[in-house]
């Protein structure tokens, strides 16, 4: 009786927690929607080629390692990965990722995009499938490399949510 009382009571912490972050995430949305409208010089386009790499530290110790472009256009990001995800409980997989969302195209750029991850996991035989929002900055360091911050909510991956602190460089032409 008293494990169920238990794990009724962790059960209410994180559905607690995923309601918080699912309104400070709609809160940083709409803040950015708000601030697409207000004129400043935005930079001109920029493409980057990402190299990244973040872990969680939830229960199934995922690592993501991801090769990619990033692309800023006007108040527009988008991106396309080619990620490699390494977990303790399940195994290696491949995915292809994408994704598209709001961003400023600054010498910092923040942005807010939605992502899906398509791919296949060889050590389980599965297919893998997982959407993510994704809230980060690009840094211009120079005019040829910077570097990237973000943090990835990872839905429906292994059926379990994972939150991912990504960092990586970003190289341009």
């Amino acid at each position: 009786m008293r494990k169920d009382s238990l794990s009724q009571c962790s059960k209410t912490v994180c559905n607690r927690i995923r309601i918080y972050f699912q309104i400070i995430t709609s809160a940083i949305c709409l803040f950015l929607i708000g601030l697409s409208g207000v004129a400043a010089e935005a930079q001109p386009d920029k493409y980057y080629l990402r190299i990244g790499h973040g872990e969680s530290h939830n229960s199934n110790q995922i690592n993501v390692t991801t090769l990619g472009v990033v692309s800023l256009k006007g108040n527009m990001v988008g991106h396309f990965d080619l990620s490699y995800l390494d977990s303790d409980t399940n195994g290696q997989a491949a995915a292809l990722e994408f994704g598209a969302g709001f961003a400023f195209n600054w010498y910092v750029s923040p942005y807010l995009s939605i992502g899906a991850s398509l791919g296949y996991n060889w050590d389980e035989d599965e297919a893998v499938a997982a959407y993510f929002p994704e809230l980060g900055v690009v840094v211009d360091v120079t005019k040829r490399f910077g570097i990237t911050f973000s943090g990835r909510r990872y839905y429906s991956l292994y059926q379990e949510d994972e939150d991912i602190i990504m960092l990586g460089l970003v190289f341009r032409k």
